[in-house]
């Protein structure tokens, strides 16, 4: 039997009139179009939210690898700067180990470790809050999209339920044929 006989034979042999059947089915095609509407918004939202992630993910990558330059290059800076230090020292005359000179190229030397270890603790915290980011802007998506899907199937739900109340309602109303005595 195929749906053109289903419409033919059921009002005739429910007694009620093919537009409820027509009802009913773009009842059940409205909640199906609903339901699936909300499927892909659920989709896009996990979508837009993997896009937002790739970005950031890349941001720390070129982050890094920019803090990683910086690093060499403040490190080249800081030899230099010491090499002309002692390229002074020695030119006036002061000899390495005696003294004073010594001490003024220990306290540039600690002085430069401290400014590299403050610049890679910054770089550190900038890496681990665009980590973060990431991680809650994926979290975020996820939960949105989990939100949509379970708002689509309540509201399917809801829809199908209405319809077969609905439904129901209009079969258990319908004229009873009288009973014949036996």
């Amino acid at each position: 039997m195929n749906l053109t006989d289903l419409f033919q034979v059921m009002p005739i042999a429910y007694g009620i009139d093919a537009m409820f059947y027509v009802a009913l089915v773009a009842s059940l095609a409205s909640a199906y179009v609903s339901y699936d509407s909300g499927q892909t918004a659920a989709k896009q939202a996990e979508y837009n939210a993997q896009a937002q992630a790739d970005a950031i993910g890349a941001e720390q990558k070129r982050q890094a690898a920019e803090n990683e330059e910086n690093r060499r290059r403040a490190v080249q800076e800081q030899r230099r700067f010491r090499s002309q230090q002692l390229a002074a020292m020695s030119g006036s005359g002061a000899m390495l180990g005696t003294g004073s000179s010594l001490a003024l190229e220990a306290d540039t030397w600690a002085k430069q470790q401290t400014e590299l270890a403050d610049q890679q603790r910054v770089n550190d915290l900038a890496q681990n809050q665009l980590a973060f980011q990431r991680r809650s802007t994926l979290a975020m998506g996820a939960a949105e999209a989990g939100q949509i899907r379970a708002n689509a199937t309540g509201q399917a739900i809801s829809s199908l339920a209405s319809t077969a109340s609905s439904g129901y309602s209009a079969w258990s109303t319908r004229p009873q044929q009288a009973k014949t005595a036996a």
